[in-house]
């Protein structure tokens, strides 16, 4: 994978108009599915009890071949950029196998994945299949926020003697994982992000100018966001 850097899911840092129909293609994609959906007015709860004007639920797409196309063709064109896949591919618990998975067929190569912890009984593993020491890991995963969940699968592999040489995910909701990840040494490649599903789905007419606004409210700070509606 790229160098971290500042907007690492464009590789390289230069444009590339491909890269952007990709990006466009998969987010309205993710509309269509109603994996991405709007409610100002009745915020949805996210897990960390917190509300939101908006939900991204990436899981919806491992049902469509469609996006898993898109994914892999994006992941072509990373490589083609010089991004450097990897020896394995490596899917999260759970989110991340499925598409994992899809990769490892469409790009021929071997794949693992990560519990969150490690089994109860058995051997006791945290990571499922082989995995040798020095090997180089493509992370996958649905979907990035502020990325601390990914850090306990790079502890995994790094534990396992091998290396994490980036992340991909398919959608990044530009959260600050992008940061957390580089500040392991681990670059982030997303097939779509926030901003490019906020544009597609307002120049689509499938997001209101008003719903526009306020989830972008809501994203340049949260916290006065929810502060605001608790009064």
């Amino acid at each position: 994978m790229p160098t971290p850097d500042p907007t690492p899911s464009r590789p390289g840092n230069a444009a590339d108009p491909l890269l952007d129909r990709l990006r466009e293609a998969v987010a309205l994609r993710l509309w269509d599915l109603d994996a991405i959906r709007v409610r100002p007015a009745d915020p949805f709860r996210l897990a960390s009890g917190d509300p939101s004007p908006v939900y991204f639920d990436c899981r919806l797409a491992v049902s469509d071949p469609l996006v898993l196309g898109l994914l892999a063709s994006a992941v072509r064109r990373f490589r083609e950029r010089g991004s450097a896949l990897g020896d394995v591919l490596a899917g999260g618990e759970t989110a991340g196998i499925p598409f994992a998975a899809h990769l490892s067929a469409a790009l021929s190569l071997p794949m693992i994945y990560i519990r969150k912890a490690a089994k109860g009984h058995g051997r006791g593993r945290r990571i499922e299949g082989r995995l040798e020491p020095g090997s180089r890991v493509l992370l996958v995963e649905d979907l990035i926020t502020d990325g601390g969940s990914k850090l306990g699968f790079v502890d995994a592999v790094e534990e396992a003697g091998a290396t994490v040489t980036g992340a991909l995910v398919l959608f990044d909701r530009q959260q600050g994982g992008a940061a957390t990840l580089a500040s392991r040494g681990v670059g982030l490649a997303a097939a779509s992000d926030r901003d490019t599903a906020l544009r597609v789905g307002r120049e689509s007419g499938r997001l209101s100018e008003a719903d526009r606004a306020e989830v972008e409210r809501y994203f340049a700070d949260p916290a006065a966001w929810i502060a605001a509606r608790a009064d």
